[in-house]
């Protein structure tokens, strides 16, 4: 059986889910606007991406004419390669770097800004923020994103089928550490102020291939050792259980609630 693209590539499954959000959700936020209108940078400032992915927030800086130092971080080598690629291309000059958040090789105080978008999930949150904080200037920002653990219900269905059949084909607990329910009070445990801002939108799936995709999109989560074949067999049997949750008409939305957090500078500063 052919080796479906996002059986393999952790940037593909996250341009999977971008494809899936820009031609399939009724409003399309873009969070990464958000997060550069909350930062309110200055030309100059320094800022961190953790979780940086491939790259795609920190190049739009650059792009945007920002002049102050850019890193990136990611645990995953594959997309730090591919953002290197990329911002090589573009000629923006990005430092990137394959780490820990947890564990940032960073000085303390060296960031006036510090980004988490929607990765805070898959960490251990609180050492995660405690680096923040730590490498934040005193009058830095920090902004981070989460979903609501309301959102996307019918894929939450569809994942606890999937956690009740193939659980023992699991890398990660499905759920999330860190959401909108329980980031304030989290968040408030390491900074100084937080303000959160939230926002609605829904994924209208036009029929059950597109719901399958987005759960392939969950690829991550499942064990690496896994092969080709075995992961086509569960994407087969999803196949059967997207198509019952799609009506016959073949359409249904999948609300989503999202929030972003602006924080100020750490406890203690």
């Amino acid at each position: 059986m052919e080796e479906h693209p996002e059986q393999t590539s952790d940037g593909a499954r996250l341009q999977l889910r971008k494809r899936i959000h820009a031609n399939y959700s009724r409003i399309g936020y873009d969070v990464h606007d958000l997060a550069r209108t909350l930062l309110d940078l200055r030309p100059t400032d320094d800022v961190l991406d953790i979780g940086c992915g491939l790259g795609e927030f920190l190049m739009t800086l650059r792009k945007e004419g920002h002049l102050g130092r850019l890193q990136g971080i990611d645990r995953s080598g594959q997309l730090i390669d591919a953002a290197r690629r990329e911002a090589a291309r573009s000629g923006c000059h990005i430092d990137w770097r394959v780490g820990e958040a947890q564990a940032l090789d960073s000085p303390s105080a060296c960031f006036d800004c510090v980004t988490a978008l929607n990765v805070l999930g898959d960490t251990d949150t609180g050492r995660v923020l405690a680096e923040m904080g730590r490498v934040l200037k005193a009058e830095g920002r920090v902004v981070v994103s989460t979903n609501s653990r309301t959102s996307y219900p019918i894929l939450g269905e569809l994942k606890r089928r999937a956690h009740d059949r193939f659980g023992w084909f699991l890398a990660n607990e499905w759920a999330e550490g860190f959401d909108s329910e329980s980031a304030p009070e989290t968040l408030r445990r390491y900074f100084g102020k937080v303000q959160e801002f939230r926002y609605d939108d829904v994924l209208q799936y036009p029929d059950a291939e597109v719901l399958v995709d987005f759960f392939r999109s969950t690829r991550g989560l499942w064990n690496e050792r896994l092969t080709g074949a075995e992961w086509e067999r569960i994407v087969d049997w999803a196949r059967d259980q997207a198509i019952e949750l799609i009506p016959e008409h073949g359409y249904a939305e999948d609300p989503r609630i999202f929030s972003l957090f602006r924080c100020a500078a750490p406890l203690g500063l």
